[in-house]
C-alpha cells in the first residue's frame, strides 16, 4: 500500500519559524469512507484542530493536492508544504506507523538548535572541620 502525504506546518510566533505540526495523507484504508483525507498530527496537540480538519475533509472531499482548502480559518496560522511525499506500508496501520516517525523526524530536523553554552557554579564547601581544644585549655 502507498499513501500520499503533506506535511502542515504551524506559525511559532514567538521564535518566528514554521513549524511541524502534522501531515494530511490520503485515505487508503477502508477506514472512515467518507473521508478522503486522513490526518495525523503532534501527540501533544489538543485535537480541536483535528477535529474540525477532519469536518472539513468530510464536507468538501479534497484530495491530496488541493489539501491547504481543509484549513479553512486556521489558514493564518497553518501551511500545507507543497511537496506531495510517498510512504510505504503493508496495511492503513504501518502506514500510519511511518508517518508518525516520519513527522517526528520532520520535527528533529527542523527544531532551531542552540548552542548552549555549559553553566558553571561556584562551590563552596558545606563541611568544616571544628577544632576541638583540648581539655586542659577548659
Amino acid at each position: 500500500m502507498i499513501a500520499r502525504y503533506r506535511v502542515i506546518e504551524d506559525w511559532l510566533v514567538e521564535e518566528a519559524i514554521w513549524f511541524p505540526w502534522g501531515m494530511f495523507y490520503e485515505n487508503c484504508s477502508g477506514e472512515f469512507p467518507e473521508r478522503t483525507l486522513l490526518t495525523e498530527a503532534i501527540p501533544d496537540d489538543d485535537r480541536r484542530r483535528g477535529r474540525y480538519f477532519g469536518q472539513r475533509i468530510e464536507r468538501l472531499r479534497p484530495t491530496i493536492e488541493r489539501a491547504e482548502v481543509v484549513l479553512g480559518e486556521y489558514a493564518g496560522r497553518y501551511r500545507v508544504r507543497p511537496e506531495i511525499c510517498t510512504v510505504e506500508g503493508e496495511s492503513h496501520r504501518a502506514i500510519r506507523a511511518r508517518l508518525s516517525k516520519v513527522l517526528g523526524e520532520e520535527m528533529e530536523r527542523r527544531r532551531p538548535h542552540t548552542t548552549a553554552r555549559p553553566v558553571q557554579y561556584h562551590v563552596e564547601s558545606a563541611y568544616h572541620p571544628l577544632r576541638e581544644g583540648s581539655e586542659e585549655e577548659d
